[in-house]
């Protein structure tokens, strides 16, 4: 009996390609549909590279072209971010503060150079104003390396505990400073 997924949709905004690969990836196990973010400016290039950066560190809101799928009529919406600058991208930061998320829970996922995710997750939910029921954060390496622990422990902390009938097949994620993780109950 094919098992039921709940109504997901998978957003997010890439530069470079790294935060498209994990969407995609997160996409097809959750079998979601995908909602790719695009600035109306191009981000190509070092003017890009560093119109993205000043634009990240403003906490800017740039112009995004239209959404083809409507956020509100999702269960579970997993954003996800490149992080510039030790902070969220301005592209999804205007995906953000224009969602109608009423009922869906989130999850956040993001890319990094080396660090600067907790400040993102913590923009992320301050702007949806939810807590999220994941996170997954991934370096430029572990990305390029294959992070496919890291996309299992992030999954199974969504999906919740496993069935009996299929604990026994589920395998252990190995230990990583950026294996998805619960958030915590209180934030700040």
């Amino acid at each position: 009996m094919k098992q039921a997924h709940p109504r997901t949709l998978v957003v997010f905004f890439s530069r470079n390609g790294r935060t498209r690969r994990i969407a995609q990836a997160l996409a097809e196990r959750l079998h979601a549909d995908v909602e790719e973010i695009h600035a109306v400016q191009s981000r190509e290039g070092l003017l890009g590279y560093a119109q993205s950066a000043l634009e990240a560190m403003a906490m800017l809101a740039p112009a995004i072209a239209a959404p083809r799928h409507d956020s509100a009529g999702y269960e579970l919406v997993v954003i996800g971010s490149p992080v510039w600058c030790w902070s969220l991208s301005s592209p999804v930061r205007t995906w953000l503060l224009q969602a109608a998320l009423p009922h869906a829970r989130v999850a956040f996922f993001c890319t990094m150079g080396a660090s600067g995710a907790s400040r993102v997750f913590d923009t992320m939910a301050s702007l949806t104003g939810k807590p999220p029921l994941a996170t997954l954060a991934l370096t430029e390496h572990e990305v390029d390396d294959g992070p496919t622990a890291a996309i299992d422990e992030f999954l199974r902390t969504l999906q919740g505990p496993l069935p009996k009938s299929r604990r026994a097949t589920a395998q252990p994620a190995r230990a990583r400073r950026t294996v998805a993780r619960a958030p915590a109950k209180a934030r700040a």
